[in-house]
């Protein structure tokens, strides 16, 4: 849940940086004409004041006996002023961030509240003395409204209510009690809506009251400690102001406290008390009307305003977004899982780079940067700009996709592409706002290196580069040999000089090519160039980024050791299956192995890690960063449900395709009323002469050549062809060293037949092939598998597998995942086709315990 709420913070954070866009470009822009000597002062100032401010909530939580730490509490300073935007809760959210962060470390989140509710009360007490003396300021200056008295009154009034509850707990318990069991009753029934009934149990409002009580006593009884808080919360307010009288400086505006005040006062007032989260709109849309009304220039108060609404808010709220991951809310595992995501925010990025690159370079530059960029620089160059740009741009969304699955080459060639852009973009007309955001992304990029390892196919990326080569000169002899034996479709006559320079000009001065068609052949002739050109770039860029391909099979060492490690460690129904010739193997340095495939760009393991049970998890890691390596998607078929926590802890998702039948040997037994109808089918078919008979490896040729008669006719029956994988599959070498039990009709055909495979460390046998021929006998399937259990029963066996029942017992429970419950309603819907359905029932009559398999 807590992985969701950080993809929705940032989905949230994208919401933000584009509704207000605007305001961060203005914020960028005020800054260039400051005393850089004040507005680091101003910085400074504002570092500070976070510092005492984060340290009023540590000197409130130590006030009502909670324990924190001031570096601990940093963060969630910053993360509560976005979550205040990105969740607007009239200040809730954030204020919810001190107290789950204390609570995460052990302590009372009761307590935890009370201190966030002193610290507010605290606080805001200290500002509405600010503000009551800006009021004064105001009305000596003849410039009081009444939406400034409104504002005041209702922090004022806030103010009050904290303190109220405060002062229940301290000295009306009961009157809290009765509220807060009010409280929890409403919650309840809004829980009954949702089917939460118990959201508060009936002992909450009594248990936060004694809490809420003795927090609110252990204030009283450390009084230094609240003078201490209040203290903090004063000097705060104080540097804040000092940071507000630097920018002043910095913009060099002379002004008098009064006036400093009544800006300090209204910001943080209308950040409070406003209808837009954090006064967003309102605070910068208010204070230069204010400060202009207080004899300020309009340019300068605006400057001044937006500036310090920057240092004071955007900039804070934006660091907010990235520190969120440091607060106890998420978990190492979750931060780190955030941090594998950030490969994906840079593709997107860089995407969008790319559309920024051709729109600014097919749209009109500014015209006195234009002329001012003319002075220095020929017309050429600010062309080459200009096409460099754009093609810089196609590129880097072209190559968006490679970001995106970490790929190293892309990594490489965008980093290359965006320095390129921010030259171009300087270049083609001075546009240094689209340079800026080029060179940052470049940066964002370089620091994010670590993160993009996943490799090309080898193969695949020289030819690449040889399909890139040999494409260049072959549009260039397309577009030369055209232009010279077809330059009556042109009003000019081409030699091949001027042909070759046509070409080339086509593909650098794409602005104005020179080209003037006269026929509609020669529009279409132009035109193939230019599609030639850039399908032959994609292809290009297709096989640069392709992901490794696995071209040769596990050779005869690895197989060896795979088999070793599956034989001493082996302990499901698919550890056969993981030596067959169609897997690859992935070995940890635990001592494990992973038989797996690929198929496009996923690698599927068959199954749980093979080897050590402490070393599972290390090697589900292991897999995991060498499919990243490889540009694969890994996946793990069949999992057991005793190893569902490890893949959990490693970020995956666990989906249950179905139901593994295991029959209990010791009890099994054709006795009783629900194996009546097994009985008669063994009965009836021992009467009319049908025997079983099992072969042990290796087989006889003759009888070889008979089942893979009887395996033929059963793929023909089925209009299929062998599944592979978790199955095996009818060839020679391996049914001639199986163990097999045979049905002979009563002329000695066989008609039938089931494949075992061992289980290495379990006393379990397990089926693999189950084939039959068309015309069979009624009952035969059941007759086999009566003597297969009975065969396994008598060997010494303890359970019996029947495989697994795809599908089945899935997503039947209602508080089974939307997934599962639609892979339900599939199971009930496509068994016309596949009968899963049946195959299910046909095992169900054997009596089996079903155990769920899982695809992670």
């Amino acid at each position: 849940m807590r992985k969701w709420l950080l993809w929705l913070l940032t989905l949230a954070f994208g919401w933000v940086l584009v509704t207000h866009l605007n305001e961060l470009e203005q914020l960028g822009a005020t800054v260039i004409g400051a005393q850089w000597q004040w507005l680091l002062a101003a910085v400074g100032l504002q570092l500070l004041f976070f510092i005492a401010y984060t340290g009023v909530y540590q000197a409130a939580f130590t006030t009502v006996g909670v324990r924190s730490n001031l570096w601990h509490l940093l963060p969630a300073t910053f993360a509560s002023l976005f979550v205040n935007m990105a969740a607007p809760t009239g200040g809730a959210a954030g204020a919810a961030l001190f107290i789950d962060e204390v609570a995460r470390r052990g302590e009372s989140r009761t307590r935890a509240t009370v201190g966030v509710l002193l610290m507010l009360v605290l606080d805001f007490g200290v500002l509405a003395l600010i503000v009551l003396a800006d009021l004064g300021v105001l009305w000596a200056f003849h410039d009081l409204y009444s939406y400034q008295v409104i504002a005041a009154v209702i922090l004022v009034l806030f103010v009050g209510a904290m303190a109220a509850a405060l002062t229940l707990g301290l000295w009306h318990p009961g009157w809290l009690r009765a509220t807060l069991d009010f409280l929890q009753i409403a919650v309840n029934r809004v829980g009954r809506w949702v089917r939460r009934p118990q959201l508060l149990d009936e002992t909450w409002g009594a248990r936060n009251t004694a809490e809420f009580t003795l927090a609110a006593q252990a204030m009283l009884e450390r009084p230094l400690a609240l003078l201490w808080t209040l203290m903090i919360a004063t000097a705060a307010h104080g540097i804040n102001l000092l940071s507000l009288y630097a920018l002043f400086f910095a913009f060099r505006q002379p002004a008098t406290f009064g006036i400093v005040l009544t800006g300090y006062a209204m910001t943080i007032l209308f950040f409070i008390v406003s209808p837009t989260p954090n006064g967003v709109g309102i605070v910068e849309g208010l204070l230069p009307v204010i400060y202009t009304s207080l004899g300020l220039p309009l340019a300068t108060a605006t400057v001044i305003s937006l500036t310090y609404r920057a240092l004071t808010f955007w900039v804070p709220m934006l660091g907010g977004f990235f520190l969120l991951r440091r607060l106890s809310l998420f978990s190492p595992h979750e931060r780190s899982l955030a941090e594998q995501e950030q490969p994906h925010i840079v593709a997107v990025a860089t995407a969008l780079m790319g559309g920024i690159n051709i729109l600014s370079g097919v749209l009109p530059g500014f015209m006195d940067r234009v002329r001012l960029l003319a002075t220095y620089s020929p017309l050429e160059v600010r062309h080459g700009g200009r096409m460099t740009a754009v093609l810089a741009g196609f590129a880097l969304i072209l190559l968006a996709r490679g970001l995106w699955r970490r790929k190293e080459t892309a990594w490489w060639l965008a980093l290359v592409l965006l320095v390129l852009s921010a030259g171009a973009h300087l270049l083609k007309g001075l546009d240094y706002e689209e340079a800026i955001l080029a060179a940052a992304l470049a940066i964002t990029l370089w620091t994010q290196r670590s993160h993009f390892h996943a490799l090309s196919d080898p193969p695949s990326f020289w030819q690449g580069l040889g399909i890139l080569a040999a494409a260049t000169i072959c549009t260039v002899t397309y577009g030369t040999l055209g232009f010279y034996f077809l330059d009556r479709h042109f009003h000019i006559h081409y030699d091949f000089s001027a042909a070759l320079r046509q070409t080339i000009i086509m593909f650098t001065q794409f602005y104005d090519p020179g080209l003037h068609p006269i026929t509609g052949f020669g529009r279409y002739f132009a035109f193939s160039i230019y599609v030639i050109g850039a399908v032959t770039l994609a292809y290009a860029l297709l096989m640069l980024l392709r992901p490794v391909l696995v071209r040769r099979a596990a050779n005869p060492s690895m197989r060896r050791r795979a088999t070793r490690i599956v034989e001493q460690y082996g302990h499901s129904s698919l550890a056969r299956f993981a030596l067959f010739p169609d897997k690859f193997y992935f070995f940890s340095p635990g001592g494990s192995v992973i038989a797996y495939t690929v198929k496009g760009r996923v690698a599927i393991a068959l199954g749980d890690p093979i080897g050590p049970p402490a070393d599972t998890a290390v090697a589900v890691a292991d897999f995991q960063n060498y499919c990243r390596r490889n540009d694969w998607s890994p996946a793990f078929y069949q999992v057991l449900p005793e190893s569902l926590d490890t893949y959990r802890a490693a970020g995956y998702e666990a989906l249950c395709i179905g139901h593994e039948g295991i029959v209990a040997l010791d009890c099994f037994n054709l006795s009783g009323g629900a194996n009546k109808n097994l009985r008669a089918i063994k009965h009836r078919l021992q009467r009319i002469g049908y025997t079983t008979r099992v072969y042990s490896a290796p087989l006889p040729p003759t009888v070889l050549a008979e089942l893979r008669a009887v395996s033929d006719e059963w793929l023909t029956m089925m209009h299929g062809s062998e599944q592979r994988f978790a199955l095996g599959w009818f060839d020679d070498a391996y049914v001639a060293n199986s163990q097999v039990m045979a049905l002979h009709d009563p002329q000695g055909a066989i008609v039938a037949f089931a494949n075992f495979v061992p289980e290495y460390q379990r006393n379990e046998l397990a089926l693999d092939l189950m084939r039959r021929r068309q015309q069979t006998e009624a009952g035969s399937m059941e007759f086999l598998f009566i003597a297969m259990l009975e065969w396994a029963q008598t060997a010494g066996y303890n359970t019996f597998n029947l495989g697994l029942s795809a599908l089945s017992g899935v997503g039947e429970a209602a508080n089974d995942p939307v997934l599962e419950r639609t892979l339900y309603y599939i199971y009930g819907h496509i068994n016309q086709f596949y009968n899963f359905r049946g195959l299910h029932e046909f095992k169900e009559k054997f009596h089996p315990e079903w155990s769920p398999r899982y695809l992670i």
